[in-house]
């Protein structure tokens, strides 16, 4: 009898702790439900995002294929304005450049050339078909005296340097500056220039019989 007394006191004194765990156990459905609603927004909100960087990388690479197919026809246009290859030669351009230089009161002193080629469509470079971007980087050094010039003005180095890089600009073949450096020296000033001039390619024919394509 006592035995059972026992047993049923220690019933009765675990009914607060079952009461207290089933309060909780209510208490976290509860809350379950009530950020159920916000946990379907998260989702919601982590999908649309995914939707709109997977949008986002397809227009990148749909412009990506507009420049270069734009890149690609200037390249054709243009092609017949662009350098020859076989005047691509650094005493030829020296020679073409030092003229320009001395009227404009500078000494070309070494030119360097170096091959640089950009294909327009990447995987496909390798296509005869398609039309790759050949060029040339140029690397110019001249010098200046800082002496008056022979009707007795005196010598403005970056007057003479932009008149003369404007000339040679504005001369054919088809040219870009990529770099331009201008330092004075203890008799002087010195120049350091890089052309990128691009290669006509042989291949396309005349540009006034290229077809343009709608993109």
């Amino acid at each position: 009898m006592r035995k059972r007394l026992c047993h049923f006191y220690n019933i009765l004194a675990s009914y607060p702790v079952i009461v207290l765990l089933l309060a909780g156990l209510v208490g976290l459905l509860y809350l379950a439900r009530l950020c159920y609603p916000l946990e379907m927004q998260r989702q919601a909100k982590h999908l649309q995002r995914m939707e709109l960087k997977q949008e986002l990388q397809a227009l990148q690479q749909e412009l990506t294929g507009i420049e270069q197919s734009d890149l690609r026809m200037r390249y054709m246009l243009f092609n017949e304005e662009f350098l020859k290859t076989a005047d691509a030669q650094a005493e030829a351009l020296k020679s073409q450049f030092t003229q320009a230089f001395e009227v404009h009161g500078w000494i070309l002193q070494t030119a360097e050339v170096a091959e640089l080629e950009i294909p327009t469509e990447q995987g496909r470079a390798s296509d005869s078909n398609q039309a790759r971007i050949q060029g040339i980087m140029l690397d110019l050094s001249a010098s200046a005296t800082n002496s008056p010039q022979a009707d007795g003005e005196p010598f403005l180095p970056l007057y003479s340097l932009t008149q003369c890089l404007n000339y040679l600009w504005s001369r054919p073949p088809l040219k870009e500056y990529q770099q331009i450096e201008l330092v004075r020296t203890h008799d002087g000033y010195a120049l350091k220039a890089r052309l990128f001039l691009p290669l006509k390619d042989s291949d396309l024919g005349d540009s006034n019989e290229l077809s343009l394509d709608p993109l």
